[in-house]
């Protein structure tokens, strides 16, 4: 009994608390009471009382107050990202520090406002508990973590992030905030004046295209338009950034046009897009802290006449979806496209059993490669039928590429 009650103490996520501020620290045992038997906490006054806690213990997640004084959070989190890696790590913040906020985007994986409730926090947490499953290989864990090339979180993606939860804001502020980035401004135009997005008639007004893509898909387009310009100067072991955008873009319009068809729950629409422009980030992670051996797998693949994940796994023993999956989760994106983006190739890896936007990226990948006119002597990715028929309909595929077929209305 006692090597067994070990083994689940051990399993535990381990948390520490890091603040400068007593009240705080008093606080959040009040708001987690209950879930002493689900976590091990800790809790650190200040920067060198933490330093001392995680010198002597490893911690799943860590939380810190962005403006401690002497070591502020973010020296803080730094220390602690060459101490303990696979930490998730997150500061506490006012929304009054927006521009400190948004300047150590790429340190910190996760943002929690104050004043923060139970809810928030609890949820900020089990996105950890799923990061710390993902991959189920601690060593796969590893070594993703220590990859040089895991991209950031986009100062413009937090920005909006930070805005829809701060305020009550409409299609027009969203709209000013885009405006200031002519690079996202020319891919919103760019991708809802296209075929797969379209408005009836071409627009060039920002305001009026983000009321069309919907708030949510502009918010992850500009995490997807961040994450691909962190690449733009890198060597990409046979990946063309165009190329992968232009399928990423497709993948996410048909994803949302699949999902209309199936439901009007906005929510999944919303997913469905999302993953299906986030869906290959993966490839890029692994391609360029990978090139030479990401060549090999482009290379192998044509050989075989595979598909291009199974060649993944052979060379690096995991693939671009499990890489994918492990960036979502942190970076704090909803589990459905967590799931959506780490299962599109193996969806009954999943635990679903309806359609979600899962369903739509799994099919949407296969539908737009093979209606591409040649993939360089690739396989295309399969469909799984059974999964199809378990959480919609078993005729849905030829359904929905029949509909995807048909010309846009005049």
């Amino acid at each position: 009994m006692e090597p067994a009650q070990a083994s689940n103490r051990r399993q535990k996520l381990r948390i520490l608390f890091v603040d400068d501020e007593s009240s705080i620290l008093e606080i959040i045992p009040q708001l987690l009471v209950g879930m002493k038997n689900a976590w091990e906490m800790e809790f650190a006054h200040g920067s060198a009382e933490g330093l001392e806690q995680i010198e002597k213990s490893n911690f799943d997640i860590v939380f810190a107050d962005l403006n401690m004084p002497g070591m502020g959070g973010i020296d803080f989190l730094k220390a602690l990202q060459t101490r303990c890696p696979l930490a998730l790590r997150v500061i506490f913040s006012s929304y009054a520090d927006k521009q400190s906020i948004l300047d150590c985007a790429g340190l910190v994986h996760q943002f929690l406002p104050k004043p923060f409730d139970r809810e928030s926090l609890i949820s900020t947490i089990e996105r950890a508990k799923m990061i710390a499953s993902i991959p189920p290989d601690s060593s796969i864990r590893q070594r993703i973590s220590e990859l040089e090339g895991i991209p950031s979180v986009p100062k413009l993606y937090q920005e909006l992030v930070n805005h829809l939860r701060s305020s009550n804001n409409s299609v027009d502020d969203i709209g000013n905030i885009v405006s200031q980035d002519i690079g996202m401004t020319l891919q919103i135009l760019k991708l809802v004046n296209s075929a797969y997005f379209g408005l009836p008639e071409p627009t060039s007004n920002v305001t009026r295209a983000i009321a069309h893509l919907g708030v949510e898909t502009v918010k992850y387009l500009a995490l997807a338009v961040g994450v691909f310009s962190q690449f733009e100067s890198k060597k990409l072991g046979g990946i063309s950034l165009d190329v992968l955008w232009h399928h990423s873009t497709r993948t996410a319009a048909t994803s949302k046009s699949i999902a209309s068809m199936e439901t009007r729950d906005r929510r999944i629409i919303e997913d469905a897009a999302a993953a299906g422009l986030l869906h290959d980030v993966g490839k890029l992670v692994l391609a360029s802290n990978y090139p030479d051996r990401y060549e090999t797998v482009g290379r192998l693949s044509y050989l075989k006449q595979i598909e291009w994940i199974i060649e993944e796994r052979n060379v690096f023993g995991f693939d671009h979806a499990e890489v994918g999956r492990y960036l979502m989760a942190l970076w704090g994106l909803p589990a459905p496209i967590v799931d959506a983006v780490g299962f599109h190739h193996y969806p009954t890896k999943s635990e679903q059993s309806n359609f979600t936007a899962l369903t739509a990226v799994h099919a949407a990948n296969h539908l737009v490669q093979t209606r591409r006119q040649t993939r360089g002597g690739v396989a295309p990715p399969q469909i799984d039928h059974l999964y199809l028929a378990k959480t919609c309909n078993p005729n849905s595929l030829e359904r929905w590429r029949e509909e995807l077929s048909r010309p846009p209305p005049a």
